[in-house]
């Protein structure tokens, strides 16, 4: 049999060498392999090259993935490099033993490093060459450009997705989210149910970045950010280091960002009457101050154990203005301290691979607000919020079947809580310290049922099914259940299909029971029952007497890839949800929510409208109904190389930086202005197209027993932003070539209303828009000189962003046709149109 060798054969000075894997070929035919394998036949043998038999190995004709042979120039200069030195190419021995019978070479890809648990198909993959197109910084700005890709119709809210590193977890998605996308081999989005695989709920997609073996960098970026409209300028100073060497990796981290006020004056937002002058003390958006440190240190210990340390502090001071007494403006400060201590141990016991993650996180936060009475001193509310947890995670096979092994999942974990909270002075003050001790395990099966490779299977496709059940033991909350199971379907590589049910119970977090009481005074808030606006007094914090959600949800998923080497897929979930208890923050006061929480409101002896309880709570239930589908479509702007559309491909600056990444590889270069250096060129660049629509058929709410229920895509409202949109559009364009590119989103939004109670009066009618954010960057050496360019522009880029380009905002109008001052747009939208310049270095 043979053993695997890599090697690098590549084109300079553009420069994009691809990764080829090699395998030897056993004379009685090769075993099975993860993946299908590509053959070269060989070519006619020319004049003087050794016989057959020879140690110097007979000619063969290089071919690429798609079986297509590779450019005249390249194929002479590869077989040259064969004649040559053959060992370069296929390693040591002899040319004869390599080739195996036939003088053919067998090309074949064997089970990537990096690769997840499990055969879940991938939705999405990016290589480093989209990466690269997409002109993002790092792993946590890639988050952000591809959300829509990213996003799961099963979550709650807009939580990030579950992120593995090379196929494993980490202990926080902070260990990776500052590495630098120059870094990145490859990313695959896999759909919610691969997070069982990893002991997490199947409510949020996966995200497996895999690195590249060597890499090195340090990185200085400065950024700058203004609304074209004044106020609230910020900038931000970065700088990283990041050695990876196998499984050897060392990170270091700082950032500082200061954001100045924004004002209600400066967006000239209309006051009460008989208080214009009020804009002066109120803020929009505070001033604010963040320092962020982290470090992150990775290895091998004895016993073929990967281990992983990260700590992080970040410090966040802010200050605001909540209006005035007289002339003496009520001030708020805020201090917040938080600190992340995590590592991950990993290792092979066998057939069966473990991961034991451990963290400890800790937030501070200290308030301070002027008292609206004009007594001294402020008061205060403190919270210390507390966490420390460690889980074990076990996968692997437990009975070989004809399709495939029965596999388990198998994920235990203990948690230790708390959460200090005090606030006020004197007889307001009040002091509470819920904590929480969890004990969970989590069981999931996969079970394979048919096989494309076995008898049914070359008929049906590939068949599985899976099961999953957890179990939480709280301290506070008693046991909690969650069960799930589906099946998915793919009758060939080109249609995946997915049937998943669950059922969960979920608790609330410390937070929500017992966050300090936080009194803020003159927020603007609009009363739909007596259709007037005034200035009340909210109190937030937690309530005590939160009681657990429990979710029941069935998603029908498919996938196509219809043209074959194509990169266009496309993907329908249809999810359809209820929740019994689910917890919220409070709503909008409307005349149905007073009418189910009529406690909460506090009304003067005339009727108007004083303060709000805004502290969180449980509605009786919620239901929902969706249908999100999306197409995404990538390819380069041109002919590239045969057999790299798909290449794992680099892209370097020089030669000599090539072999300092890859030594001892072999490269080859194509004549400057060839065909084959024109369609290097075009290797790495890229177009990209995705849409995604979000279609809402149901979504209400009960607010509680006895009550109407709200309907939310028909005039009900639990937020200051309206009902729910019925529909909701995401659109991305891009292209990027010869190190310039752009980038350009759509988010469009239908309308929605919000409906009082009884006469039409008091409706509000909030109108349908669209917000476009243009991206445009430069990676500087390869358009001022490319590889003789200084070497100061090395490694520079500079971007110019221009966030919400026409500067629309939300539209709220009542039947008269007229904006009520909370409803004023630069209170939904305080920036509106932003501009920002941002310039990379990487030394």
């Amino acid at each position: 049999m043979g053993r695997t060798i890599r090697r690098l054969v590549g084109v300079i000075g553009g420069i994009v060498p691809a990764v080829v894997e090699a395998q030897q070929a056993s004379p009685a035919g090769s075993a099975k392999s993860d993946a299908a394998t590509t053959q070269s036949s060989p070519a006619a043998q020319p004049a003087g090259s050794p016989t057959p038999g020879q140690n110097s190995p007979a000619p063969v004709q290089f071919r690429g993935a798609d079986g297509k042979p590779l450019p005249p120039e390249i194929q002479r200069k590869l077989e040259e490099q064969l004649r040559n030195n053959p060992s370069a190419l296929l390693g040591n021995g002899s040319a004869q033993q390599q080739r195996g019978t036939g003088n053919d070479i067998l090309v074949t890809t064997r089970r990537a490093r990096g690769a997840v648990i499990g055969d879940v198909p991938p939705e999405r993959t990016f290589g480093p060459l989209d990466v690269r197109a997409l002109g993002a910084d790092n792993i946590g700005a890639l988050l952000d450009i591809l959300g829509p890709q990213l996003a799961s119709a099963r979550g709650r809210g807009d939580s990030d997705p579950v992120v593995l590193l090379n196929g494993r977890r980490v202990s926080s998605l902070l260990e990776v989210a500052r590495i630098p996308a120059e870094a990145i081999e490859r990313m695959e989005v896999f759909p919610e149910e691969l997070a069982l695989r990893y002991g997490y709920r199947a409510d949020q997609k996966v995200l497996n970045v895999v690195t590249l073996e060597r890499f090195r960098s340090r990185i200085g970026q400065l950024g700058l950010l203004a609304p074209t409209e004044g106020g609230r300028e910020s900038g931000t100073g970065k700088v990283d280091y990041l050695a990876i060497r196998g499984d050897t990796r060392l990170s270091l981290g700082a950032t500082y960002t200061r954001a100045a006020s924004l004002l209600e004056s400066a967006r000239s937002l209309r006051q009460f009457a008989d208080t214009p002058e009020l804009g002066q003390f109120r803020t929009l958006l505070p001033n604010s101050d963040q320092v962020t440190l982290e470090g992150m240190v990775s290895g091998q210990l004895p016993g073929d154990i990967a281990a992983t340390l990260n700590g992080r502090f970040e410090g966040t001071r802010t200050e605001s203005l909540l209006g005035a007494i007289g002339t003496r403006p009520l001030r708020r400060h805020s201090d917040r301290g938080v600190a992340h201590l995590g590592t991950t141990l990993s290792g092979r016991s066998g057939p069966w691979l473990w991961t034991v993650t451990a963290r400890h996180d800790r937030s501070t936060s200290n308030t301070r607000t002027d008292l609206g009475d004009g007594a001294a001193g402020r008061e205060p509310a403190r919270s210390t919020d507390a966490r420390t947890m460690a889980d074990l995670l076990l996968n692997g096979p437990i009975v070989p079947l004809p399709a495939g092994p029965l596999s388990a999942s198998a994920h235990a974990a203990v948690e230790v809580s708390t959460f200090d909270s005090r606030w006020g002075l004197g007889a307001t003050a009040g002091h509470v310290s819920p904590s929480r001790q969890r004990g969970a395990a989590q069981l999931d099966l996969d079970l394979p049922i048919f096989h494309r490779g076995d008898k049914h299977g070359a008929v049906l496709g590939n068949l599985s099914a899976n099961v999953n059940l957890a179990l939480e033991q709280l301290s506070d909350a008693g046991r909690l259940r969650s069960f799930g199971y589906g099946l998915r379907w793919s009758p060939s590589s080109a249609v995946g299909v997915i049937l998943s049910v669950a059922d969960d119970q979920t608790a609330p977090t410390l937070e929500q029971l017992g966050a300090p009481l936080l009194v803020t005074p003159n927020v603007r808030t609009f009363d739909l029952v007596r259709q007037e606006v005034v200035d009340t007094t909210r109190i937030f914090g937690g309530n005590a007497a939160l009681r657990a959600e429990d979710r029941h949800l069935v998603k029908l998923g498919v996938t196509l890839r219809p043209i074959p080497r194509t990169d266009l897929t496309l993907s329908i979930d249809y999810v359809a949800s209820r929740i019994d208890s689910p917890i919220a923050a409070f709503p909008i006061l409307t005349p149905q929510i007073e009418d189910a929480f009529p406690g909460r409101f506090t009304r003067r002896g005339d009727g108007v409208l004083s303060a709000i309880d805004g502290r969180p709570l449980n509605f009786a239930d919620a239901r929902q109904k969706q249908l999100r589908w999306g197409v995404n479509f990538v390819k380069p702007l041109g002919p590239v190389p045969p057999g790299l559309q798909n290449g794992n491909v680099r892209v370097f600056g020089s030669e000599a930086e090539a072999r300092r990444a890859f030594p001892g590889a072999v490269f080859t270069q194509a004549d400057p202005g060839s065909a084959a250096a024109r369609s290097i060129g075009n290797l790495s660049s890229r177009l990209f197209l995705s849409v995604y629509h979000n279609w809402y058929f149901e979504d209400s709410i009960l607010p509680r027993a006895g009550v109407a229920r709200l309907d939310l895509l028909d005039g009900g409202a639990v937020d200051v932003r309206g009902g729910r949109r019925r529909h909701e559009v995401e659109f991305q364009a891009g292209a990027f070539k010869r190190g310039l590119g752009a980038r350009m989103t759509v988010n469009w939004q239908s309308g929605t209303e919000i409906r009082g109670w009884g006469s039409a009066q008091g409706d509000l009618h909030f109108g349908g828009y669209a917000v476009v954010n243009l991206t445009v960057f430069a990676n500087l050496a390869e358009r001022l000189g490319g590889v003789h360019a200084p070497k100061w522009l090395k490694g520079a880029r500079a971007t110019l962003g221009i966030t919400n380009l026409f500067n629309t905002r939300p539209s709220v109008r009542d039947q008269a046709g007229n904006t009520p001052l909370s409803y004023q747009p630069a209170y939904l939208d305080p920036l509106g149109r932003m501009v920002s310049f941002t310039l990379r270095k990487s030394f």
